[in-house]
């Protein structure tokens, strides 16, 4: 699954030039917290949010340019930022983005590193669509289920590869048998955090109904 698969392509935006009154409005008509801001090429050149008009001075936000103490050039864009009422003073110039071939995965993991609850899809710099944090969980609901295994043989096979493909752990030192679809697991395992994952992993292999630890910590 890719972001070209789960982004969405129905876009607010706004224009580098608009003002700040027409951007909360336009958030607060759409209730989002987010607008791409487009130049005059329709290319993505910002990125406008809520939190960017948190800084307003109207919130108490923004510090004077005019204090001796205080003329560093972060003041003055903190002075810009704060007081300006063109959209392109304050938005965020500078916009983490995806293109539409970037893995699913790897698009929540911007988001995480990022700290952001959305991200823009582009080619180039035309912008094709957004991810948000409900699109990567929506993608995770309509993503197809994990084949299930047939039969407990296949089912011991499928735990023992992802045992050693997902957790990296020797399959030689634990023992896993399935007895009418209840997975049985013995051996030992260096931690309370090794079994939970173990367990988190065999509850995730489809066909399996049950699981029997027997694990004993080293």
């Amino acid at each position: 699954m890719f972001a070209q698969d789960i982004m969405n392509t129905d876009i607010t935006t706004i224009s580098a030039d608009s003002s700040v009154h027409q951007a909360i409005d336009l958030m607060v008509a759409k209730n989002i917290s987010g607008l791409p801001v487009i130049d005059n090429d329709g290319n993505l050149c910002g990125l406008l949010t809520e939190g960017d008009l948190m800084r307003r001075i109207e919130f108490g936000g923004g510090r004077s340019a005019g204090n001796p103490d205080n003329t560093s050039l972060v003041d003055f864009d903190d002075y810009i930022r704060s007081r300006s009422w063109r959209v392109f003073d304050v938005m965020s110039a500078s916009v983490i983005s995806v293109t539409p071939e970037t893995p699913a995965a790897a698009v929540a993991e911007v988001m995480f590193q990022h700290k952001i609850k959305r991200v823009p899809v582009v080619s180039g710099k035309r912008l094709l669509g957004i991810v948000s944090r409900i699109d990567l969980l929506k993608g995770i609901v309509a993503a197809p289920a994990a084949r299930t295994a047939s039969g407990d043989d296949a089912l011991a096979r499928a735990i023992r590869a992802r045992l050693q493909g997902d957790l990296g752990l020797d399959t030689d030192a634990i023992k896993v048998s399935v007895h009418d679809s209840r997975a049985i697991l013995e051996g030992t395992v260096s931690s309370e955090l090794e079994r939970r994952a173990i367990r988190v992993l065999v509850e995730n292999v489809k066909g399996v109904s049950g699981f029997i630890d027997k694990l004993a910590l080293a």
